[in-house]
């Protein structure tokens, strides 16, 4: 933490001296040791750090960046596709189910080619394990069983975890949604008394 603290002292010297135009009046310090400051190779969890990963080693920057902008492209394109196969839920359900479990499939690869999928990896939560296994079990039950009821109870389960997840990530998680909903309705209630009849 004083290192981190040391560098932003550093920082703020360097771009007062630059505003000024004169010389940094902070000494120089001794470069920092590989994986401790923010930079490139350092272990500060910027997604874009130029570390390498044990799981992709050989893969450069520039590599993840564009393998996750495919991704993400990919992810965009399943996506559309369901959503195309929306209107038409209960009798293409399967289909559905696979072009969303795909699009989330590819985001999430995304997602590991920019941080890497060593550290998503590491500590899993309980909801990501459960998004996980009902990804996998949605897919399973689409391309290998073929079974419509099946496929459409793992994508529920699918879809239950991601909201979890969701709800988990917001301020304050459910109570927090539970009142911004409150004081929402509250402001709906006053502005329909408001309106003259």
């Amino acid at each position: 933490m004083a290192d981190l603290g040391r560098q932003l002292q550093e920082y703020l010297a360097q771009s007062r001296a630059a505003a000024a135009g004169g010389p940094s009046t902070v000494p120089a310090s001794p470069p920092a040791a590989p994986g401790s400051g923010p930079g490139p190779g350092s272990g500060s969890g910027w997604p874009w750090a130029a570390e390498a990963d044990p799981c992709l080693p050989a893969l450069s920057r520039w590599q993840r960046l564009a393998g996750s902008g495919l991704c993400l492209l990919l992810a965009a394109l399943c996506f559309g596709l369901a959503a195309l196969y929306a209107p038409l839920l209960l009798l293409r359900a399967r289909k559905f189910a696979l072009l969303w479990s795909l699009g989330s499939l590819c985001a999430l690869g995304a997602a590991a080619l920019l941080r890497g999928p060593a550290r998503l990896l590491r500590e899993p939560s309980s909801g990501s394990l459960l998004y996980l296994g009902a990804l996998g079990g949605t897919l399973y039950a689409a391309l290998g069983l073929r079974s419509t009821l099946l496929t459409a109870l793992g994508a529920a389960v699918q879809l239950g975890a991601a909201a979890a997840s969701l709800l988990a990530a917001l301020p304050g998680g459910a109570a927090g949604l539970r009142r911004l909903g409150g004081l929402l309705g509250a402001a709906l209630r006053r502005r329909g008394k408001a309106l003259p009849v």
